[in-house]
C-alpha cells in the first residue's frame, strides 16, 4: 500500500499548497525531502505583527479573516512565559508554556525569523510595534543579532507612529527589492462624542506622503486612521496640513473620507502658495493638499488612482485589509497593553482618557459577535497544549520538580524498608 513517502514531488507540493501555516511549519520537521518540498511552495501571509516593550513581546501572524495565530511572550520566575491562543480573545482559550531563562526579546525575534524568515514565504505587510519609550532596545544590534543576517519578504513595511527607529533598519530587515510601501500607522482617537453608531469604525485617513528614506526609493506614507468625521475635526486636520506642508520632506497631505459623490476633479488655490486637489466617486471623496512644485508628482499619482480612499472602501480594497482596518479601534478592548497604535494631539490630550472609556463602553454594549472565535475547528499544530492560565502554569511546573526535602512517608519508603530487607534476607540466608 502507498503512503505519502511514495508519492512524487509534485503531488506533494499540490498538498503542500492545501495546507495552513502552522501545518506547513510542522511538516518541515518530518523529514529532509519534506523540508525541501515545503520550502519550494510558495505561501503569502495576509499581515504579521510583531512588538516589544516593558520586557513583553508580541508576535502575531494573520492568516486570513478572523484567523490568526498570537503568541505573547513575558518574564516570569521559572523563565519565559508563552501565552498562546488562535483565532479567539477568549482568555479561557489561551494556553500556556514555560520556554528556559533567556532574554524575551531575543527569544521573540528567534521564532519570528524561525516561522517566517524565508524565501518561500511572502508577507503582504509587517507591522512593528517597538515603541521609542522601550528601553531595552538601545542599539541594532538587540534587533538585527537574533536574526542573523535573515530577511523577511514583506510588500507593505508598516511601522507604528510611536516607533520611527525601525525606519532605519529597513534595508537590513527585509528585501529592500520587494517592498512596495514604507507606511506609518496610527490610530486617532474621537475628538467629539460617540453617538453614532459607525463612529466604531475608521472613518477617515489623514495621510502625510513623504518623500522616501534616504538611499531608498520606496514611497512613504504616515496614515492616521480616525474615527471622527465630524466638520470641526476636519477644519482642525486642514490648518495641520498647513503646519506639515512647511516641512521639506513632506510632498503633501491627503484627506480621504467615505464621502460618496461623483464630481469633476477641481482645483483650489489658496492664500499662501497652497493648492488643493479635490477628487470625488461613488467610493468618496480625498483631498490632496500641496504646494506649487510638488504639485506636477502629485496630480500625477492623483489620477493614477480608481479610488482614494483606500482601505476604507470595502468595494475596491481586498476583504482582508479593510476587515483588518475597519477593526483597529477594538484594539483598545482586545489588547489595552498594546495600545501604542494610538495618537493624540498633543494640544487636545485631554480627550485621551476619556475617548478611550468611551470607545470601551461602546464595544461592551455592543453585540458580541464581532469576537473573532471559531470553536467548531480544531487548534492548529503547537496551539493545543494546556493549561490555560499563568497560574495554573506556575502549578504545573511546581508538580513537575523534583522536592527538596522528603516527607516522613519517603523515608519509609527509600530508607526503612530497603534496610528492613536486606536484614531479614540475611537472618534467613543464616539458617543455611
Amino acid at each position: 500500500m502507498r503512503n505519502w513517502n511514495h508519492l512524487p514531488a509534485e503531488i506533494k507540493r499540490h498538498v503542500v499548497k492545501k495546507l495552513d501555516f502552522m501545518s506547513r511549519h510542522s511538516l518541515k520537521s518530518t523529514s529532509h525531502v519534506d523540508r525541501l518540498i515545503v520550502n519550494s511552495t510558495c505561501f503569502k501571509v495576509p499581515r504579521v505583527r510583531f512588538g516589544y516593550k516593558q520586557e513583553k513581546c508580541l508576535v502575531m501572524i494573520y492568516t486570513g479573516i478572523k484567523k490568526f495565530l498570537r503568541l505573547e511572550l513575558s518574564k516570569c520566575k521559572e523563565g519565559i512565559l508563552v501565552e498562546r491562543s488562535e483565532n479567539t480573545w477568549d482568555h479561557q482559550n489561551i494556553t500556556t508554556k514555560i520556554l528556559p531563562p533567556s532574554d524575551v526579546l531575543k527569544t521573540g525575534l528567534t521564532i519570528l525569523k524561525n516561522l517566517l524568515a524565508h524565501e518561500s514565504i511572502i508577507i503582504e505587510a509587517m507591522e512593528w510595534d517597538i515603541p521609542q519609550k522601550s528601553e531595552a532596545v538601545i542599539h541594532e544590534d538587540l534587533i538585527l543579532k537574533p536574526l542573523a543576517g535573515s530577511k523577511f519578504r514583506i510588500h507593505d513595511f508598516v511601522i507604528l507612529w510611536d516607533s520611527k527607529s525601525i525606519e532605519s533598519l529597513i534595508e537590513k530587515l527585509c528585501v529592500v527589492e520587494e517592498v512596495k510601501m514604507i507606511r506609518f500607522l496610527a490610530l486617532g482617537l474621537p475628538l467629539s462624542s460617540l453617538d453614532v453608531e459607525n463612529e466604531l469604525v475608521p472613518q477617515l485617513i489623514y495621510e502625510l506622503q513623504k518623500t522616501p528614506p534616504s538611499g531608498l526609493n520606496i514611497p512613504c506614507r504616515h496614515q492616521l486612521f480616525h474615527m471622527d468625521n465630524s466638520a470641526a475635526h476636519l477644519s482642525h486636520l486642514e490648518l495641520r496640513a498647513n503646519y506639515f506642508l512647511s516641512y521639506v520632506n513632506i510632498i503633501a497631505c491627503h484627506i480621504r473620507s467615505v464621502e460618496p459623490s461623483n464630481n469633476e476633479p477641481e482645483r483650489i488655490e489658496i492664500d499662501g502658495g497652497e493648492i488643493d486637489w479635490v477628487y470625488t466617486s461613488e467610493c468618496g471623496k480625498w483631498v490632496a493638499k500641496t504646494i506649487a512644485k510638488n504639485e506636477e508628482v502629485v496630480k500625477r499619482e492623483l489620477d493614477a488612482e480608481k479610488c482614494g480612499v483606500d482601505y476604507l472602501c470595502k468595494k475596491c480594497t481586498d476583504s482582508f485589509n479593510y476587515w483588518y482596518h475597519q477593526n483597529l479601534p477594538r484594539r483598545i478592548m482586545q489588547e489595552p497593553f498594546w495600545n501604542d497604535i494610538l495618537y493624540t494631539y498633543p494640544e487636545i490630550r485631554d480627550f485621551e482618557f476619556w475617548s478611550i472609556f468611551n470607545l470601551r463602553e461602546k464595544f461592551l454594549a455592543e453585540d458580541e459577535s464581532w469576537e473573532m472565535e471559531d470553536k467548531k475547528t480544531s487548534a492548529s499544530w503547537g496551539f493545543r497544549n494546556t493549561p490555560t492560565s499563568k497560574k495554573q502554569a506556575e502549578a504545573v511546573i511546581q508538580k513537575s520538580e523534583i522536592p527538596n526535602k522528603f516527607n516522613f512517608k519517603s523515608i519509609l519508603i527509600f530508607i526503612v524498608f530497603p534496610v528492613l530487607f536486606s536484614f531479614v534476607f540475611y537472618v534467613v540466608m543464616s539458617f543455611f
